[in-house]
């Protein structure tokens, strides 16, 4: 069974319409690898790199047709309104000046002409040109991606990490909740003053104020996500990972010793715009170079002094040739110009060095970033259990009443103080991570351990 082309287009566009309606309409729970996933098929910045190492490609066909032949053709039709006047000196044929006017009201030309470019030393270096254009133009695909990547699992990174604080947050909202209850009942028995009581329910309502203004920061951390994804924000979607899942394990690094220039794509496209610059600099030297071409032409002219008559009876003729074009003065145009190419790639060479140091530097930078916060982490998670297990202790021992309110109240300050240390030594950590992978050129490698 075949399908026409025309029904099979209108089926993947009922498809595509099919399942935009579905995502738009159910809560989509993603996980940070779907995002990713997501976001370089969907997001346009990845479509619109992808048309540029495209068009990149096409460049290439249209240098290489300059080697191809060329055939035109051209007719004209002319009305002579008024013949040329030939003067024929006195002498020649008579001994008076003869005037002439030759030729016919109606001159008719039509003819079909072929050019073979032979030799063209600044156009064959115009293909390479191209050509490494279109490894630029692939690079730079594969640079998008990785910032599509970067900025996608950065957004939900920080996503996630308000997630995590909003979960903190509910249990010591439980626990707040616990403690008005028991305060409000040892205040109405006149064990405890109504001031132990008060601060008590002014700590639980800051709990619930910190909780909405969590929740506001989540979903703006939410679009934000979706606007990185190229998902529209009517789309509905959750967080699926939590911070269990996300590997916050002490990531090996790699030194300067160990970086590797390959795997850095501004690195390659460095590479690459040296060589385009040396191509520019023989380009710019081969123009002082003759060209060769060859060319065949085959026509016919028509004459009369009437329009009609004059398109009845034609006189055709044939030509081939071989023409050189030998360049000898351009007002030391094309010598200002070698002097620029060559002064761009000096600049280039420079400029490829300044940024190899800076590569080295932002791994080195990346490297010390990660050491530091994953040592930060390491201690803040540690003490937000230690807070959270001296809030309990405080707890109970204020239930059975060998411990003051004010006892409580440090304790679950402390547990506030650790848990915001917490959440944002997470964030550094994870964000660290992401940075070291960027500038060492193993994001892909982040992308493949992700489960």
């Amino acid at each position: 069974m075949r399908f026409h082309p025309t029904g099979k287009c209108m089926m993947t566009a009922l498809t595509f319409m099919l399942l935009s309606f579905q995502v738009k309409s159910q809560n989509q729970t993603l996980s940070l690898k779907g995002c990713i996933q997501y976001t370089l098929q969907h997001h346009p910045n990845a479509t619109i790199y992808k048309y540029s190492a495209q068009s990149a490609a096409e460049k290439i066909k249209e240098n290489k047709a300059s080697f191809l032949p060329s055939v035109s053709g051209n007719v004209g039709l002319d009305y002579n309104l008024k013949l040329q006047t030939n003067v024929i000196p006195a002498g020649s044929f008579s001994p008076t000046e003869t005037k002439l006017q030759l030729g016919n009201k109606f001159s008719n030309s039509a003819y079909i002409q072929a050019d073979q470019n032979i030799f063209d030393k600044s156009a064959s270096l115009g293909i390479k040109t191209s050509r490494v254009n279109k490894e630029v133009a692939d690079l730079t695909v594969s640079k998008e991606n990785e910032t599509l990547i970067y900025n996608t699992a950065s957004s939900y990174y920080q996503a996630l990490t308000y997630k995590e604080k909003g979960r903190l947050l509910k249990e010591s909202e439980k626990q707040y909740e616990t403690m008005v209850g028991i305060l409000k009942l040892r205040y109405e028995q006149g064990v405890v003053k109504k001031s132990e009581y008060d601060r008590a329910r002014v700590n639980y309502n800051n709990v619930q104020s910190e909780i909405l203004a969590n929740s506001n920061s989540y979903e703006l951390a939410i679009n934000t996500l979706k606007n990185n994804m190229g998902l529209e924000l009517e789309t509905s979607i959750t967080i699926g990972d939590s911070v269990n899942n996300v590997d916050v394990s002490e990531l090996p690094v790699t030194k300067n010793s160990g970086l590797d220039g390959n795997n850095l794509i501004d690195f390659q496209i460095d590479q690459k715009n040296l060589e385009l610059k040396k191509l520019d600099v023989r380009q710019k030297k081969a123009a002082f170079l003759p060209t060769f071409s060859m060319y065949g032409k085959y026509g016919g002219n028509a004459y009369g002094t009437e329009f009609v008559p004059a398109l009845g009876t034609w006189y055709d003729y044939s030509v081939i040739g071989v023409k050189a074009t030998i360049p000898l003065f351009s007002g030391f145009k094309k010598k200002s110009q070698l002097a620029q190419s060559q002064l761009g790639l000096k600049s280039q060479e420079l400029t490829n060095k300044l940024n190899w140091q800076n590569y080295k530097l932002n791994v080195e930078n990346a490297a010390t970033g990660i050491s530091s916060s994953y040592i930060n982490l390491k201690k803040n998670k540690e003490n937000l259990q230690l807070a959270k297990e001296m809030m309990d202790a405080s707890t109970v021992e204020y239930r059975e009443g060998t411990s003051t309110l004010s006892s409580l109240l440090d304790a679950e300050y402390s547990y506030k103080e650790a848990r915001t240390n917490y959440t944002t030594t997470l964030l550094d950590y994870l964000n660290a991570q992401l940075s070291y992978y960027k500038n060492t050129g193993t994001i892909t490698q982040f992308i493949n351990e992700l489960k």
